[in-house]
């Protein structure tokens, strides 16, 4: 009975709630839910591109410099981050409910992060990331996949204050 009433609160009160209350902080720009479908859009136009080690551009890109370029691409000035540097970034904060244009962050059992890509279709657990046997593909993160079987977390651009 609780549960209801606490589920029934939560959504009137983001019915009621501003359109800016719905945006998140990046630098002294508010992000929404549209920037991160152009994240995506900007991502998935990458499909293709060979990957390479430290490459940084459409002639050759690795997994972090490929998420730094589509983020940079939408938000200027977006500085590069390391893989693992997302993980104690204070602008990113790991979520249970990822909505497309998040960063996923896979990790090695002892912590370490060891690929990174941005979520393109959460209902279906699908990333775009660079990975060294495709280039930049999407993939799968669901249960029993490949990338799936590797613990991750997902992390999403903290909200404004």
């Amino acid at each position: 009975m609780y549960r209801k009433i606490l589920v029934c609160a939560v959504v009137i009160y983001a019915a009621i709630l501003p359109a800016s209350a719905n945006t998140t902080n990046y630098a002294d720009e508010l992000l929404t839910s549209e920037d991160l479908t152009t994240v995506a859009a900007e991502a998935k136009s990458w499909r293709g591109t060979r990957y390479r080690y430290g490459g940084k551009d459409k002639n050759g890109v690795d997994c972090s410099h490929f998420v730094y370029a589509v983020y940079n691409r939408v938000f200027e000035g977006y500085d590069y981050r390391m893989a693992d540097e997302y993980l104690r970034d204070p602008d990113f904060s790991p979520t249970k409910l990822p909505i497309v244009g998040d960063v996923i962050i896979f990790t090695s059992v002892k912590g370490a992060s060891v690929h990174m890509g941005i979520i393109t279709d959460v209902k279906s657990k699908k990333f775009i990331g660079a990975q060294s046997s495709t280039g930049v593909k999407e993939a799968s993160f669901a249960p029993g996949s490949y990338w799936g079987k590797r613990p991750y977390q997902i992390l999403s651009l903290l909200p404004a204050e």
